[in-house]
């Protein structure tokens, strides 16, 4: 998928997530910094969000879960932002 494309998914995808909360922390981590990512991690950023619920994503940053393996990674990165 082309990078501009999984941006836009990224953007929709944080944006409307139902609820305020998470919509103001998904703006936080991911959209002001989408140029910070690569395109394997924009593609694993859209894997996230198709893996998890927003409630569970919510709780990741919030520090409550740890996420899986193949996700640490990337939430590492998203920490340090």
């Amino acid at each position: 998928m082309k990078l501009n494309s999984l941006k836009k998914i990224i953007k929709y995808r944080s944006s409307y997530s139902g609820t305020k909360e998470t919509d103001i922390m998904y703006e936080r981590y991911f959209i002001r910094n989408l140029e910070k990512f690569n395109k394997n991690e924009l593609n694993l950023l859209v894997s996230v969000f198709d893996y998890y619920s927003d409630n569970l994503i919510f709780q990741i940053l919030t520090k409550k879960i740890k996420p899986d393996n193949k996700f640490k990674s990337l939430f590492d990165k998203i920490d340090k932002i």
